[in-house]
């Protein structure tokens, strides 16, 4: 029978193949399905990478907080305040990317660029990279890492690198129903999708802080990600279906 170390070192493997795999083959099948450009993906990439600028932000507000209050109150409103700059701004560089960079709109093009800002930018770029260097430099370089550092890792149950790695599949959907939302915004010329994008992704991102926060276990924050990744399927769904979103291509 595998000792935990076994598993963990299995689980971390798993994990960085679909944290980094995942959205190459899943960019790799829109374009040859639907013709859609590589171009697109790596413009997600590139525009979640210039969203995180707002963590400098974050850090300004959460400092300014915790000087006038203490408590759940401070921790939330700093929670509150990153959820809503996450939202704004990863939304913000999607209206910049799918509004006006991209001139010729269509419903696989806003699946790729999902793809791309959350599987190659965030899952791959932010969560899988680390997550890998980590790993080799536990296995294999040992001695660069703090000694309370490697006590925590090798600590851990086998099956936490799986639980992050599953979550980043719940985050790509969740980032594909977004850039559909935004795309439709300018194909069907209802803006209020954007307001829509702006406060979905603001309470999908405080409603999941403050569950890990609340109750402090990993299994109950990924089963709110799972809903709200249920959730966006069915927008998906339903946007397709309904005509909502064009299927074909659409000059602007």
């Amino acid at each position: 029978m595998m000792n935990n170390n076994t598993l963990l070192d299995a689980s971390y493997i798993i994990a960085v193949i679909i944290e980094i795999g995942l959205p190459i083959i899943l960019a790799i099948y829109v374009h040859r399905k639907y013709r859609v450009s590589y171009a697109i993906f790596f413009l997600g990439i590139a525009f979640f990478l210039i969203s995180l600028v707002r963590i400098p932000l974050n850090s300004i507000f959460s400092s300014f907080i915790y000087k006038y209050l203490i408590g759940d109150l401070a921790y939330m409103l700093s929670v509150l305040f990153a959820s809503f700059t996450a939202g704004l701004f990863e939304e913000g560089v999607r209206v910049l990317a799918l509004g006006i960079i991209i001139k010729k709109r269509s419903f696989e093009k806003a699946i790729m660029y999902g793809i791309g800002h959350g599987g190659g930018g965030e899952s791959m770029i932010l969560v899988g990279f680390s997550v890998l260097i980590s790993f080799i430099a536990f296995k294999f370089f040992p001695e660069i890492i703090p000694s309370n550092i490697t006590g925590q890792i090798s600590g851990i149950s086998w099956y936490v690198p799986l639980v992050g790695a599953v979550e980043r599949i719940f985050a790509m959907v969740i980032q594909v129903s977004l850039s559909i939302l935004i795309i439709s915004a300018f194909t069907r010329k209802r803006y209020y999708f954007i307001l829509i994008a702006v406060l979905y992704h603001t309470v999908i991102d405080f409603v999941a802080a403050y569950i890990n926060y609340r109750f402090n276990n990993i299994l109950f924050t990924e089963i709110i990600v799972f809903i709200f990744a249920a959730i966006s399927a069915v927008i998906i769904y339903i946007m397709r279906s309904s005509g909502i979103v064009a299927t074909r291509v659409v000059r602007s």
